[in-house]
C-alpha cells in the first residue's frame, strides 16, 4: 500500500494548487483555504487589469545606450556606476514603471518579494526591495518568441517592453567571447561571465538555440563532452535573451560541511533517462513516504555551499543548475522501487520548489514529453499516474498507457 502523506501537507499543496473559480472544494478540507484563494483572486484581478493597461499601450519608442560591465562597476554610456542605485539609473534613462509585488510583507522565511523598476525604452530593469537600492541589472537582449510564448502574462509584464539598442559588452569585450568554453559545452539555460566581482548572468535564447531546449536531458549531457552544443550558440545570431548582472561581494566563507554531497550508491540503483520522470520518482519516495534519504532542503543546501553559496530565492523562475545537478546525480536505490504504486504530478510537489523556489507552475520547467520502456521498467508496481497540472505529453501517456498504467 502506498504510504498516506501527511494531513498537513495534503491541506498545503490543495490550497497551493486550487484555482480561485475551484475554490468550493478545497474550502471544505481546510477553512484556511477560503482567505487565501480570495487574497488569490484579488490579486488576479489587479494583475489582469495592469496587464490589459500594458498590453493596450504601445511600447514606447526604444532608446540607444552603451553598457559595459568592468571591474569597477557597470558604465552606461561612460558614466561609471560602482553601485546599482533607481535614482541614478533614472538621471540617465528617465522615469522607470514600478511594478510592486502584490504582498508587501515578508514570507515566513523573512524574505521580501523583489519590486521590479522597468526604463521600458531603454530594455533595463533592476530589482529592488521597495528602497533606492537595485540588486541587480537586467537587461533584455533579444527578443525570443519561443520563451515568451511559454510565460504567463504576469511575468511578461515585470520585463521591459523593447528589446535594449546600442552595444553591451563584458569587460570591453562580446559578451560571447567572456563564457568558458567547458559552460558553453553543457547547454545549460544560462552561462555565467565574471569580471572582478561583478558576475553577469546570461540567458540563452530559447528561439533561436532551440535545438538545445529541445533536446532530451540524456542527449545533451552525452553531447556536453563534445563541442557540438557550444556551436549551436555560437551560430545564434542573438544567442542570449537577457543578462542579469550583480555585485558578488567577497565574503570569508567557511568550508562546505559536506552534508549535501551526493551519497555515493553502495546498492544497484534505478537509471531513469527523462529528467522529469526522474523527479516524480523522487516527490514519491523522498517527499511523499521519507523513504529516499537524505529529504532535500534548498534553503539548507543553498547556505552549505561554501565559497558558492547563495539566495535560492534570488534566483528567480529559472532552474538552480547546482539543485538540478544534485538531483540528476542522487542514487535511487533499486529496492524502493517496488515502493511506487501511484505518482502525482502537482504543480505544488515539493521537488519542483525544491529546484524554482519562486515557480509558479505557470510553464512547461517539468513537463514528461516522452518516456522509453527503460524509465518504467523497475517500477512493477506502478499502477496509476494522477496528471493534475498537465505535466504529461502526448507520447508520454501513450507509453504509460500501452503499459497498463491508467493516466488521469
Amino acid at each position: 500500500m502506498r504510504t498516506a502523506r501527511p494531513a498537513s501537507r495534503a491541506r498545503t499543496t490543495s490550497c497551493r494548487t486550487a484555482t480561485w473559480w475551484s475554490s468550493a472544494s478545497t474550502t471544505e478540507d481546510d477553512p484556511r483555504c477560503g482567505s487565501r484563494l480570495m487574497g488569490r483572486m484579488m490579486a488576479w484581478f489587479r494583475r489582469r487589469d495592469r496587464e490589459q493597461r500594458t498590453a493596450d499601450a504601445p511600447p514606447p519608442p526604444a532608446e540607444s545606450h552603451v553598457i559595459d560591465v568592468t571591474e569597477a562597476g557597470v558604465t552606461i554610456d561612460d558614466t561609471l556606476h560602482e553601485t546599482l542605485s533607481v535614482s541614478a539609473l533614472s538621471a540617465l534613462l528617465g522615469e522607470p514603471r514600478v511594478v510592486s509585488p502584490d504582498d508587501l510583507d515578508p514570507d515566513e522565511r523573512g524574505v521580501v518579494r523583489s519590486t521590479m523598476v522597468i526604463w521600458d525604452r531603454s530594455g533595463v530593469r533592476v530589482y529592488t526591495k521597495g528602497d533606492d537600492e537595485a540588486t541587480d541589472l537586467s537587461i533584455r537582449l533579444a527578443d525570443d518568441p519561443d520563451w515568451r510564448s511559454s510565460k504567463p502574462p504576469e511575468l511578461l509584464g515585470l520585463h521591459s517592453g523593447n528589446v535594449f539598442v546600442g552595444a553591451f559588452t563584458i569587460g570591453g569585450e562580446d559578451p560571447l567571447d567572456t563564457v568558458p568554453e567547458s559552460d558553453l559545452r553543457m547547454g545549460s539555460v544560462f552561462v555565467r561571465a565574471e569580471v572582478g566581482h561583478w558576475e553577469s548572468l546570461l540567458f540563452l535564447n530559447q528561439t533561436e538555440c532551440g535545438e538545445i531546449r529541445t533536446m532530451p536531458f540524456a542527449e545533451r549531457f552525452a553531447k556536453s563532452s563534445t563541442d557540438e552544443l557550444a556551436r549551436v550558440v555560437r551560430a545564434a545570431t542573438n544567442p542570449f535573451r537577457e543578462v542579469i548582472i550583480g555585485y558578488r561581494a567577497p565574503e570569508l566563507v567557511e568550508k562546505s560541511s559536506g552534508t549535501w554531497e551526493v551519497p555515493a550508491a553502495t546498492e544497484p540503483v534505478v537509471e531513469i533517462a527523462s529528467f522529469p520522470f526522474r523527479l516524480a520518482i523522487i516527490e514519491e519516495l523522498m517527499f511523499g513516504q521519507d523513504l529516499l534519504t537524505p529529504r532535500f532542503d534548498v534553503h539548507d543546501f543553498a547556505r552549505d555551499q561554501g565559497a558558492r553559496s547563495f539566495d535560492p530565492d534570488e534566483i528567480g523562475y529559472e532552474v538552480i543548475p547546482a539543485v538540478r545537478d544534485w538531483f540528476r546525480d542522487l542514487p535511487i536505490p533499486a529496492r524502493l522501487a517496488e515502493h511506487v504504486e501511484t505518482l502525482v504530478l502537482d504543480g505544488g510537489n515539493d521537488v519542483y520548489l525544491q529546484l524554482i523556489p519562486q515557480w509558479d507552475g505557470e510553464d512547461n520547467s517539468f513537463d514528461i514529453e516522452s518516456l522509453i520502456a527503460e524509465d518504467l521498467a523497475p517500477f512493477t508496481r506502478l499502477r496509476a499516474v494522477d496528471d493534475i497540472g498537465g505535466f504529461l505529453g502526448p507520447r508520454a501517456r501513450t507509453v504509460l498507457t500501452d503499459h497498463g498504467i491508467t493516466v488521469s
